[in-house]
């Protein structure tokens, strides 16, 4: 879960503005992370910094309930303004571990191959950050070719 200041709209209880730092009559709250890879994956590269994309938040289910990240184009979505420097480090490492998460409830559920599967894709993200850190992405490194972990 991350921290969301949400402004709601008088009425219908919906929400009316987002932001990642205070602004007026705006209330924390926490917010889930998707469950599917498509969007985990496109929360993670947006952290990173390997995409310029901005993130929404929406809510799950009946309105006032639950809130939960999403990206561009998901029904009812509402952008989350304001710099997401603060919070990119904690969203990567959020979206690396529910990433992990799925992989062991694969595991214990005897689908090896799947949880192969999501482990790799929490690897991604952990290789996509170490990348961002040293200031250059993966596709700059390797110039869009495999680097087999080398780089020039």
């Amino acid at each position: 879960m991350l921290g969301v200041r949400v402004r709601r709209e008088t009425g219908s209880q919906g929400v009316g503005a987002a932001s990642w730092g205070p602004g007026p009559y705006v209330v924390l709250e926490y917010v889930l992370l998707p469950c599917t890879w498509a969007e985990l994956e496109g929360l993670a590269r947006i952290a990173v910094g390997q995409s310029r994309a901005r993130v929404y938040v929406r809510e799950l289910g009946a309105p006032g309930t639950l809130l939960v990240l999403c990206l561009r184009g998901a029904p009812g979505a509402v952008r989350v303004e304001g710099p997401l420097s603060p919070v990119a480090e904690l969203l990567a490492a959020r979206a690396r571990a529910a990433a992990l998460g799925v992989a062991a409830v694969h595991r214990a559920a005897g689908r090896t191959g799947q949880a192969q599967v999501w482990r790799s894709r929490a690897r991604q993200i952990l290789k996509a950050r170490c990348f961002a850190r040293r200031g250059r992405s993966v596709r700059t490194a390797s110039a869009g070719l495999p680097s087999l972990g080398h780089r020039r």
